[in-house]
């Protein structure tokens, strides 16, 4: 479910599947997954979409992972929010059980990257088809 809106305490996200879309606030989601002795810090499980049931997980970006090679393109600014959206949960403490907060990396985008690419605040225009999203991804 693409993010479109991070606000103070909740993201606006639209379902992929069905195009509905939710306000969650931060307290209905949390970073990582833990099954089975293991676990992944990168994983932001999203609630069930209400409309169809779809279940959909963000991914932030890797430690290592180079510069996005379209800056300023949906997929780009896509994962700006969810690395933002990622580090607020980190910082308010809204891991899964079993996750070692000292543990859990964080790729926050500075305030320099923020401003440049959300003049209008932390907002995101999907393209209008789906075959345009799959394009720009």
């Amino acid at each position: 479910m693409p993010i479109s809106e991070i606000e103070e305490n909740r993201v606006i996200q639209t379902c992929a599947n069905c195009d509905n879309t939710s306000d969650v606030s931060f307290e209905d989601i949390e970073v990582g997954t833990v099954r089975d002795d293991k676990s992944d810090d990168a994983v932001i499980p999203l609630p069930i979409c209400t409309s169809c049931g779809a279940r959909e997980f963000l991914v932030r970006s890797a430690k290592d992972e180079p510069e996005h090679p379209a800056p300023g393109c949906y997929g780009h600014k896509h994962r700006l929010l969810t690395d933002l959206l990622h580090a607020r949960l980190v910082k308010n403490g809204r891991l899964a059980e079993g996750m070692d907060p000292k543990k859990v990396h964080s790729r926050k985008p500075d305030k320099k990257t923020l401003s440049r690419w959300f003049k209008n605040g932390l907002r995101l225009e999907r393209p209008n088809s789906k075959k345009e999203r799959e394009q720009d991804d």
